[in-house]
């Protein structure tokens, strides 16, 4: 009776904590953690798994107990011989820092400090974007008397004017977009809601394009052919470079280009940063500042300094009445 006791006992104790679990076996619940508890997207879950499974390819199928700082700076050792740059090495070492985390905080076991992860300095990013005669270039090398250029006008004005990213745009279906509003709500970046909103050129282009199809597939912007399927990012890049030398532009343009574009234009004709922060999506306005603050020219610079370092005419007045040095 008292053997049996015990047993049922041991039944509800609770499962002992080891650090001799290999770190594949713990790859698929760690990535079901980020999908359901941090709302990652599917395309983030895929290269966390990548990212980890580049770990084990480099120094093998370790227990996780076994992850140690020599055999981290082991694994940046071969990341670095391998040409990567410092924010693709800081990736993956982001990864393994949160992964860490998860077997400490979630999982409970005694595994190496995450927090003795150090990412490699990242110097500090340049922003690629368009002036305002190259985007008009840009635009005017797109042959819109085919579909598919009419598709691309309107997918690159959408991008100029709503700055929203690549993937947020592919997402959208037709039946989001407020057209009295010139608006839509999209699902963007962490899962995160937000509204964008697009300029009379943008739906008129989107209007153009739309009055051309006579599919019931949901997707704003799909693909030619008999059976339309989403667009998908891939295939933009090329489009998008290859009509950015039609036009004889010297950069290479891409999707992300246009987002920053926004901004920029936006940062110049004196929107407030933090009207840029909102229209972007980004959490905190220590990102919009890091990427945008500190990007003019030198006569932009002069500019906007006669533009806006004034002071009311009657107050000088009254100071020079009053005899007042400065």
């Amino acid at each position: 009776m008292e053997e049996n006791e015990a047993s049922a006992s041991n039944q509800h104790q609770p499962e002992i904590a080891t650090s001799d679990v290999l770190v594949s076996e713990l790859i698929p619940a760690y990535l079901e953690y980020v999908r359901v508890e941090q709302g990652r997207p599917p395309i983030t879950i895929e290269r966390y798994r990548a990212r980890l499974q580049r770990f084990i390819g480099e120094l093998g199928d370790c227990q996780v107990g076994e992850i140690t700082p020599a055999k981290l700076s082991l694994y940046k050792r071969h990341l670095m011989d391998a040409s990567l740059g410092p924010v693709t090495i800081g990736g993956f070492l982001s990864c393994l820092r949160g992964f860490l985390r998860y077997l400490r905080d979630v999982r409970v076991l005694t595994v190496m400090d995450a927090e003795k992860i150090k990412r490699p300095r990242i110097p500090q990013r340049t922003v690629d974007y368009l002036t305002k005669e190259e985007l008009e270039r840009l635009l005017g090398a797109i042959p819109t008397h085919t579909w598919k250029g009419l598709r691309d006008r309107a997918l690159i004005e959408v991008l100029f004017s709503s700055g929203m990213r690549i993937s947020e745009v592919l997402a959208l279906n037709r039946d989001l977009i407020e057209w009295e509003l010139r608006q839509a709500v999209i699902v963007g970046k962490g899962r995160k809601e937000r509204k964008v909103y697009f300029s009379e050129e943008a739906m008129e282009r989107l209007a153009r394009y739309l009055a051309t199809r006579h599919d019931d597939y949901p997707a704003l912007f799909i693909t030619t052919g008999s059976t339309p399927k989403r667009l998908r990012a891939h295939g933009t890049w090329r489009r998008f470079n290859r009509y950015g030398q039609k036009a004889g532009l010297a950069k290479r343009v891409y999707p992300h280009m246009l987002r920053h574009t926004m901004a920029t234009t936006l940062l110049a004709n004196g929107c407030p940063i933090g009207h840029i922060r909102v229209l972007l999506g980004h959490a905190h306005l220590a990102t919009t500042c890091r990427y945008y603050l500190g990007m003019m020219s030198d006569a932009e610079a002069k500019a906007a300094h006669d533009k806006y370092l004034y002071r009311e005419k009657d107050v000088i007045d009254d100071e020079e009445k009053w005899g007042n040095v400065i």
